[in-house]
């Protein structure tokens, strides 16, 4: 590997500009004073003093004492290992501090919602996105009259997630889907619908034809509306039992 690969690795070890190109000078000198490295890594006199003592806090240097002092570098290999073990420390920091984060981000969503209102999106796939968000809010059971085809991962990881903290979920789904019957108890029913019932109030009903191409697409969240959901549900329970088991 040559030197410019060598510092750009370095870099992407997490190793400032300087840093890299220092360090990949020395593996090459094996150990130099500071006016020598500064000018083989072409980092400026002003900077190589500060950018030593940076690396040694980090081990990734030997100071040998003396006038003038002596810089070693320590074995590439060891010294991949210390930084890809820093590495793996920070991003452990990091998914700990994303974790707490989104649990203080779950806080806005966990009130009882009321009301209805229509929305409309630009792409299929922003439907799919609330529409995740809002089978994530299930307690209890998750009922859908739908047209989920295999392609739509956003669903399917939505409905696993509502199994996996014991939502039962039942779908009649207009599509054979191979997927689904992996994750949920599903039938196949060609009926038209795109609606979900949640927790025996929720609705979320599509109102656009989300199998043709539109420039937008509207859909309809009723937070709270026992009527609409037990005449779904009467519906879907009528179907049942004569829909075609995958």
């Amino acid at each position: 590997m040559n030197n410019s690969n060598t510092h750009y690795l370095l870099e992407k070890l997490g190793l400032t500009e300087y840093e890299a190109k220092t360090l990949s000078t020395l593996f090459k000198l094996k150990e130099a004073q500071a006016p020598t490295i500064s000018r083989a890594a072409q980092v400026p006199k002003t900077r190589v003093y500060d950018v030593l003592e940076k690396l040694i806090s980090k081990g990734l240097l030997i100071e040998i004492k003396g006038r003038p002092k002596i810089y070693r570098a320590i074995e590439p290999e060891k010294t991949i290992d210390i930084l890809i073990k820093t590495k793996k420390t920070q991003l452990n920091s990091l998914e700990s501090e994303v974790d707490k984060f989104k649990q203080e981000l779950v806080l806005p969503f966990e009130g009882e919602e009321k009301g209805e209102k229509i929305m409309k999106v630009k792409e299929k796939q922003d439907f799919e996105r609330i529409l995740g968000q809002e089978l994530a809010k299930a307690k209890h059971n998750i009922q859908g009259l739908t047209e989920i085809t295999d392609n739509q991962t956003i669903i399917q990881d939505a409905l696993k997630s509502a199994t996996e903290h014991n939502v039962k979920v039942k779908l009649l789904n207009s599509n054979p889907s191979e997927k689904l019957k992996d994750i949920i108890e599903v039938k196949q029913l060609n009926h038209g619908l795109n609606a979900f019932i949640i927790d025996d109030k929720k609705v979320i009903l599509a109102i656009s034809d989300f199998k043709k191409d539109k420039p937008d697409y509207h859909f309809t969240i009723l937070n709270d509306n026992a009527p609409m959901a037990n005449a779904l549900t009467y519906y879907f329970n009528t179907h049942w039992d004569k829909a075609k088991k995958y």
